[in-house]
């Protein structure tokens, strides 16, 4: 007997949903942060080092995830895919919370050179390396047809959302930079058309499209390179996190941790809601929009010279700040 069928035995079904909730939140949540948690403890013990945090987060997002996007579509059984649907929801939504933080960091009076790195900080998301294994947690217990729906429109609408991060992430950082020449046509292209991700999803549904058979070699290859793209890359945000400060700007970190985590969440809502979804599917826009700052936009904001203290003080605590935010969001969508 599942944990689920006694709970109906001995409960109200308020107290049985409640229950289940309190569970989607443990088994869901609690493993991406402890494994986030790992990372941070083997770089404190010096297992991992700042050369092999490299080489873990390089081998994530060059081979683990993109093998894994381009495997999960290629072999899905979903095709009709529509853009009224997650994709669509999430592609409106991104813009949105582009234009939000824009706006925001305006009327509050950001500084200029400080506008860049917050307006980074409060629209991109960890959605690859967070937002996906997070949502397949949610929905492992659903019937297979409607799991492999919902886990191929996420990754759809992957690709477009991880278009608009490299965009307007180099666009903002170079707009609101005193070093004008961040501000580069050809690095903008270069940035956008250089990643592995984009291309993943691209390939992965033109190979499902024209219906291509998938050796059965290659499939095993995508399937064994692709499962380690999660654990190594949770590992590797935390070594990264573990090994940045941002200690000391904490007051003005709150700003695009708010926007994120609360304004960001309440616009997946609203635009689900105006796109007609319900249930799980709301859930996984709501929550995909509620991700923290990744940690990539500390390392363009590095890279671009735009306050890279601020850019990892903003990255620390709306990773901290989303565990209780996500936890609320699932509790609140989950009944």
């Amino acid at each position: 007997m599942s944990w689920e069928n006694f709970l109906s035995l001995i409960s109200p079904t308020d107290s049985v949903n409640e229950a289940k909730t309190e569970m989607q939140i443990l088994n869901s949540l609690i493993p991406i942060f402890a494994v986030i948690g790992l990372g941070m403890l083997l770089r404190w013990r010096e297992f991992l080092t700042a050369d092999s945090t490299s080489t873990l987060n390089r081998f994530a997002y060059w081979y683990g995830l993109p093998f894994f996007l381009f495997y999960k579509l290629a072999t899905t059984e979903s095709v009709g895919i529509s853009i009224a649907g997650i994709p669509g929801a999430l592609l409106v939504s991104t813009v949105l919370m582009v234009i939000t933080s824009c706006v925001l960091t305006v009327v509050v009076g950001v500084s200029a050179e400080r506008r860049g790195a917050t307006v980074q900080a409060s629209f991109r998301g960890n959605l690859a390396f967070m937002g996906l294994p997070l949502i397949f947690f949610l929905v492992q217990e659903l019937p297979d047809v409607q799991k492999n729906s919902i886990e191929t429109e996420v990754i759809v609408g992957l690709g477009p959302v991880i278009l608009i991060y490299n965009v307007f992430s180099v666009l903002v950082l170079s707009i609101w930079n005193s070093d004008s020449e961040n501000l580069s046509a050809r690095k903008l292209f270069t940035n956008v058309i250089s990643n592995p991700l984009i291309w993943a999803c691209i390939l992965g549904v033109a190979y499902r499209l024209f219906q291509l058979p998938l050796p059965t070699a290659l499939e095993r290859t995508c399937s064994i390179v692709g499962s380690s793209a999660f654990p190594i890359a949770l590992v590797g945000i935390g070594s990264q996190l573990k090994s940045i400060s941002g200690e000391s700007r904490w007051r003005e970190s709150l700003l695009p941790s708010a926007v994120k985590c609360i304004v960001s969440p309440l616009i997946g809502f609203v635009v689900g809601k105006w796109f007609g979804l319900e249930g799980i599917e709301l859930q996984a826009i709501v929550l995909l929009c509620g991700m923290p700052t990744a940690v990539s936009s500390f390392v363009l904001a590095d890279q671009m010279k735009s306050d890279p203290d601020f850019a990892a003080s903003a990255v620390i605590h709306c990773t901290a700040i989303s565990l209780p935010t996500l936890s609320i969001l699932i509790w609140l969508l989950g009944g």
